[in-house]
């Protein structure tokens, strides 16, 4: 039964993947099959996936979906902008003066973080020190860090 529920994830995130491409961006049905690959350590091996921009914003807005409910669309906004300012959301960027890497830019991340977990830990880092993106987004845009 786990067996033909592993290959039932991984033939409906190929389908999702499929369908993905043709419409340009990732549904959230897509990151959310994203997130159960993640826990699959077989899976990921078997089935590498590309953490490009579209993907890393889906996977984020059914993160602040899921976890930060009170967070409204407007503040997704603040995050796209803040983590475009501040990598491209490219999951490999490397700060050339401090220690900060990835999506984030979070100081001391270890660069083999992968990028869901540059993500979890950005947002947590969002909502323990400003409460929400909007406030860290004002505050980037008055210091160009945050």
């Amino acid at each position: 039964m786990v067996q033909f529920r592993r290959i039932g994830a991984v033939v409906m995130a190929w389908y999702l993947a499929f369908w993905s491409q043709i419409f340009g961006y990732p549904s959230e049905s897509y990151a959310a099959a994203v997130a159960t690959y993640m826990k699959d350590e077989r899976l990921r091996e078997a089935l590498p996936i590309v953490w490009d921009k579209p993907l890393s914003k889906s996977y984020t807005r059914l993160l602040m979906k899921t976890f930060y409910p009170e967070w409204k669309r407007s503040e997704f906004k603040a995050v796209a902008k803040l983590w475009g300012k501040e990598s491209a959301w490219n999951p490999k960027a490397k700060n050339p003066t401090s220690s900060a890497f990835g999506i984030p830019q979070l100081l001391n991340l270890p660069e083999d973080t992968p990028a869901p977990l540059q993500i979890e830990r950005g947002l947590a880092y969002i909502q323990h020190r400003y409460g929400k993106p909007s406030v860290a987004w004002n505050h980037w845009r008055k210091n160009k860090w945050y």
